[in-house]
């Protein structure tokens, strides 16, 4: 199969590794100068999504993650946030629950084929929740567009869950590194789908 090839703006040829490699150094930039800018902001956004996962057992995981992911969007817009927006969340209370409980379920049988099946099913769905609060999808429209966007854009995909993994492994060997380095991964794809999400 021949390798993709993309124009800069002077006329040169691109390969597609390339290209990604601007993609993924871009978006990075971005999602740090957004995140450092309103760090404790996010700090402690992050915390009230972590508390009211936990004390909610998972319930209000889907609504704060939305809420969230709105947030990133109101300050990437230039607009004025506090953390308690996440609760915005809410007001797509159902399909965030419902995406939620799908998706746990859609892990946790895959889980069962020798583990693999689970992650990859799950890292498909990385999406879900952006989709529900960027595009209004409904969970099963939202993850059947997380899916979608991953299969088209599988090398960049890869390239940033696995930053992602990375993270989450880093946040959880240290002390309050979650607290850290979830916000901060939060924001990163919430950027992702901002540029590989098909446009109407």
């Amino acid at each position: 199969m021949s390798d993709l090839t993309f124009h800069d703006s002077d006329g040169a040829t691109m390969s597609e590794p390339i290209q990604n490699e601007d993609v993924v150094q871009a978006t990075l930039t971005e999602a740090w100068a957004l995140f450092s800018n309103d760090f404790v902001l996010y700090l402690i956004a992050g915390l009230l999504l972590l508390v009211g996962s936990i004390v909610s057992l998972g319930l209000l995981s889907g609504p704060l993650l939305v809420g969230f992911i709105e947030l990133v969007e109101k300050r990437r817009r230039g607009e004025e946030g506090s953390a308690t927006d996440i609760s915005s969340g809410f007001s797509k209370f159902g399909a965030s629950l419902i995406a939620s409980l799908l998706i746990g379920i859609g892990v946790f049988i895959g889980s069962l084929l020798f583990v693999l099946p689970g992650l990859l099913f799950g890292l498909a769905m990385a999406f879900t929740f952006n989709a529900i609060a960027s595009d209004d999808e409904s969970a099963t429209g939202a993850m059947a567009k997380s899916f979608s966007i991953i299969k088209e854009n599988l090398a960049l995909s890869a390239v940033f869950l696995v930053i992602v993994l990375v993270l989450s492994g880093i946040g959880g060997a240290v002390v309050f590194g979650t607290l850290l380095t979830m916000p901060f991964s939060l924001v990163l794809m919430t950027l992702v789908y901002a540029r590989l999400a098909p446009t109407s």
